[in-house]
């Protein structure tokens, strides 16, 4: 069992456990894990650099539309995911720590921190970046969690 499973399969999970999951399928290489939790905005948005990048239009159409052979998947995927790991590289993957927003921007949206623990004697916690969610229908019609973006801290 890799650590990015639901804890109760079937279970909805919370904008908390979504981002947790999703950042634990990008440490555990679980490329369809991440495309099954992100939602329709970062899907358009990810595709859209694809194809502002060259990839063809075709292709995107296919991976759009969820028709793409499992290979041109894959390959996608596999692209998308070590982006994400770089976005979050040089830190502790291990140590990660994360922390809803207490006041949410809007209804059906949430803001997850994730940081990493600073060292011993200089307290707190120290950003690594944040996980945008929203809210989407599911296939059963009952609204869930999916990533919208994940916005690495940036350090000057």
């Amino acid at each position: 069992m890799s650590a990015s499973e639901d804890p109760t399969p079937g279970a909805t999970l919370s904008a908390l456990e979504t981002a947790r999951a999703f950042v634990d399928a990008i440490v555990w290489g679980e490329h369809l894990k991440i495309w099954e939790l992100m939602g329709i905005e970062a899907r358009t948005t990810v595709l859209k650099v694809a194809s502002n990048r060259g990839m063809d239009e075709g292709l995107v159409a296919r991976l759009r539309d969820g028709t793409a052979s499992v290979a041109e998947r894959d390959e996608f995927l596999a692209d998308l995911l070590n982006g994400l790991r770089s976005d979050l590289s040089g830190n502790d993957l291990d140590a990660l720590e994360y922390e809803e927003d207490a006041e949410p921007p809007e209804p059906g949206r949430s803001r997850v921190v994730v940081s990493v623990p600073v060292a011993v004697g200089f307290g707190g916690n120290l950003p690594v970046g944040s996980v945008e969610l929203a809210t989407e229908p599911s296939t059963t019609g009952a609204a869930e969690w999916r990533i919208e973006r994940l916005v690495p801290q940036v350090t000057k």
